[in-house]
């Protein structure tokens, strides 16, 4: 019998590497995307946040162009599997107060937004290539602590 699918909150660097192919963890990002689309991972539902978006798009055009930052937005943001959640008033404070606590991390903002997310929802996995500092928010990373990919 099977395992129902894990929770996934999506990162920047996640995204970030699947839609580059110069980013040094594209291969990974790729493998980790296909098993969760080809059934092999059991993810679901996958989520990101506004914040991220805003991060991956401005990263995209920074460092590959206009274009493909503007096509790999759009094919993220028409994904029926990939759910983009609102981070509340409530959410952005707790975040806030969060980014404050860890001064001796260079986590960023965005960062301790997803983190804040997924404990709202209940999600303990993040599917990102910041090790570190999602360990650090007590998180397990994929692929990372997983093996995925």
């Amino acid at each position: 019998m099977s395992q129902p699918p894990v929770p996934l909150c999506i990162d920047t660097g996640a995204f970030f590497a699947r839609f580059n192919e110069r980013a040094a963890e594209h291969d990974r990002a790729r493998a980790v995307f296909q098993g969760i689309r080809d059934g092999e991972l059991q993810y679901g539902p996958l989520v990101t946040s506004r914040y991220v978006l805003s991060e991956f798009a401005t990263l995209m055009r920074r460092k590959v162009g206009h274009p493909p930052a503007v096509n790999a937005l759009e094919t993220i943001r028409s994904a029926e599997s990939i759910n983009v959640l609102p981070l509340g008033s409530g959410a952005f404070d707790r975040t806030c107060e969060q980014f404050a606590r860890y001064d001796a991390r260079r986590i960023s903002f965005v960062d301790h937004s997803s983190g804040v997310l997924a404990d709202d929802y209940d999600i303990e996995h993040i599917f990102t290539f910041d090790t570190d500092d999602f360990q650090t928010l007590g998180f397990v990373v994929v692929p990372a602590d997983t093996g995925d990919a």
